[in-house]
């Protein structure tokens, strides 16, 4: 949940994979450091993903990426993942929808009616989520032409990620975290894990029944595609 890695954390699974991921990449060297203790990838890459790719022409048969959205130019992203991928291979995507704007109120009630002062506060909500990736939102239709021209065929497109659930996560923890974050120092590890612990259960129990109830989602537009490509 931060970018901060701490050798003492241990990653407790109750089952593992009967698979393991050959290359996981991130510009965070220490989003890596956390991702190794869940022993679930063959290597680590740390670099820029809008630097280009650093691995070889068909190097993989499959590749993963929810960060596309977050780089400068999905252009030069797809044309990167297609070089790198083998004759026929696939690759699974998640990307914004316009919907994603409408449900935040940073956007809806201070970038959208021209950044009013009465507004502003709400800056405070979004620290630079919305703002940093609001040029990469497309409609399904753009998103198929970047993705075609770059040489994919579209196998699917599951719609996720209701308004609902969106307007939550904005309002959840993204402006205290940081305070969050700065109390955990002076709390001892006993004292830390019982607290998280309790606040896991509390998450899973409110925030399963919103997933799994159709009712929090009818007739509701979701707000990101999941792309299921295949290299041509």
């Amino acid at each position: 949940m931060y970018d901060s890695y701490q050798n003492k954390g241990k990653v407790i699974i109750k089952k593992q994979t009967d698979y393991k991921i050959s290359v996981g990449l991130d510009h965070k060297a220490n989003l890596v450091e956390k991702a190794r203790k869940k022993e679930l990838y063959h290597k680590f890459v740390v670099a820029d993903a809008n630097l280009g790719l650093p691995f070889e022409n068909e190097s993989f048969e499959s590749v993963f990426s929810n960060i596309i959205y977050w780089l400068n130019d999905p252009v030069n992203v797809f044309a990167e993942i297609h070089r790198v991928l083998r004759s026929e291979g696939t690759c699974c995507v998640m990307l914004p929808a316009p919907n994603y704007l409408e449900a935040s109120f940073y956007y809806t009630y201070y970038i959208k009616r021209g950044k009013p002062e009465k507004y502003k506060f709400l800056e405070l909500i979004d620290r630079g989520r919305i703002s940093d990736n609001l040029k990469i939102v497309k409609t399904y239709g753009e998103w198929r032409d970047i993705i075609t021209k770059a040489g994919f065929e579209i196998m699917d497109c599951i719609p996720h990620l209701s308004k609902s659930l969106i307007q939550m996560w904005d309002i959840g923890l993204r402006p205290i975290f940081p305070m969050i974050k700065k109390m955990t120092m002076y709390l001892d590890e006993k004292c830390l894990m019982e607290i998280k612990k309790e606040w896991v259960d509390l998450f899973q129990k409110i925030g399963e029944p919103i997933i799994y109830n159709e009712q929090f989602h009818k007739d509701e537009e979701f707000c990101f595609y999941c792309f299921v490509l295949r290299k041509r």
